[in-house]
């Protein structure tokens, strides 16, 4: 006779706090989506921030039809004050943020709580992907599917500091004590508070994991319909939001020697986020005024950051905002966006336009210069599948091309999977 097996040892609980408002369009496909998670033992916390359509009714309706279900109405705060208050009731030995609008795969919370258990770790990621009318899509990520490209766990964010680049905290599930030892939180009445939530997260973790696997659906809204924050990045109000998340920042890791390298490579990256909004600039006078005013504090603050990693276009803009050639900024954002004509002068690439060597707007030329490929200044003239494989023919300036290795890598958008194009030789 065999021995009764012992009990098996319950799930965690995992607390799922939804930042709810206005969102009643959404709101069903939201809940639904936790409500069939393949992990169990969840428990689903809505915050519902005063909103004026039917999303608090819905909330009740999901709140009295399941026990695993509360709903909890506030007066408007904003969203920050509405994901403190879910974390400060969460029960559960983990804690995860999804923005109402949005999707969690079926399986993401599975994949997240089983790394987090195997591992230890206090930040648990995972992929994210956009949703575009039903649609998923990687477009419009820039450096997040590099963090998200293979199974990792780190032990300090030193030894991998370009986890910065994910800074959503709707992907992710943190251990529920950790973020209340450290008093980690959002700073009230900022509607970019994840930057600087996420940001203190990673400099105190003991462990963080990454998985490659697709857990968390960010809604992209149709044309028509209410945008969401980051949709309105070109609005004076909203930008001047993101400069200030981004002073906060910066303050937030001064006089912490150990911190100063971490603290300047945040910096380059939110100069790199604050000029996603910049081409607004060319048609409204109202926004211009509101980012050059907002782009120079920043650079004030910064002092003598080195922002060279940006890429030639970057830097050019960055050097006019920070001269006040705003009629020059336009002009370059208004016209040649997708234009970048290279010159070789003296052994080295510039970036063609009508600054360079410019007596009347004395830019210095090193500022144009082009020492590596950036968005803009390549371009696939040819992707074709067939046999043999997948290739494609890439036009990038000899010049270039002759002073930094080139290398290109095709993810899975659905987990592992990276792979390696190989060099077949040049033509021209």
């Amino acid at each position: 006779m065999n021995p009764a097996s012992p009990p098996a040892t319950p799930a965690p609980l995992l607390s799922i706090v939804v930042l709810v408002y206005n969102t009643s369009a959404y709101l069903r496909e939201c809940f639904d989506s936790l409500l069939h998670q393949a992990y169990r033992n969840i428990e689903i916390i809505a915050i519902d921030d005063a909103s004026t359509d039917d999303s608090l009714a819905i909330c009740r309706e999901y709140e009295a039809a399941h026990p695993n279900f509360s709903c909890i109405s506030k007066p408007n705060e904003g969203g920050a004050i509405a994901g403190n208050l879910g974390i400060s009731l969460a029960r559960g030995e983990y804690v995860a943020l999804v923005d109402s609008d949005d999707v969690v795969t079926p399986d993401g919370y599975r994949l997240l709580m089983e790394e987090a258990l195997r591992t230890g770790a206090d930040i648990t990621i995972g992929r994210a992907a956009r949703l575009v009318n039903g649609a998923r899509s990687a477009a419009g990520f820039l450096y997040e599917p590099y963090v998200w490209s293979q199974r990792r766990t780190f032990d300090s964010v030193e030894q991998f500091d370009d986890v910065i680049h994910d800074c959503f905290y709707w992907n992710k599930v943190f251990r529920t004590g950790f973020l209340r030892a450290h008093g980690l939180g959002m700073d009230p009445g900022l509607l970019y508070a994840d930057r600087p939530f996420v940001h203190r997260a990673y400099w105190h973790s003991r462990r963080t994991a990454i998985i490659p696997d697709l857990v968390y659906l960010w809604r992209t809204r149709p044309e028509g319909a209410a945008a969401s924050i980051s949709q309105s990045a070109q609005k004076a109000g909203n930008f001047a939001d993101r400069i200030r998340s981004m002073v906060i920042e910066w303050h937030d890791f001064a006089g912490i020697s150990a911190a100063a390298a971490y603290r300047r490579k945040i910096a380059v990256a939110n100069l790199h986020r604050a000029l996603y909004a910049a081409p607004g600039i060319v048609s409204s006078p109202s926004f211009r005024r509101a980012f050059m005013q907002g782009m120079h504090e920043l650079l004030a603050l910064y002092g003598d950051l080195d922002w060279s990693s940006l890429g030639v276009r970057r830097c050019l803009y960055l050097e006019l905002i920070r001269r006040n050639e705003v009629e020059a900024l336009c002009f370059l954002l208004g016209v040649t966006q997708e234009r970048s004509w290279i010159v070789e002068i003296e052994g080295a690439c510039y970036w063609q336009q009508p600054f360079l060597d410019n007596p009347e707007v004395p830019v210095p030329r090193e500022v144009m210069r082009v020492d590596f490929p950036v968005i803009g200044f390549f371009h696939v003239g040819e992707l074709a599948l067939d046999d043999n494989g997948l290739g494609l023919d890439l036009h990038l300036h000899e010049g270039i091309m002759a002073r930094c290795g080139i290398a290109f890598e095709l993810q899975s958008l659905y987990g592992e999977g990276v792979h390696e194009l190989v060099a077949e030789g040049r033509a021209g």
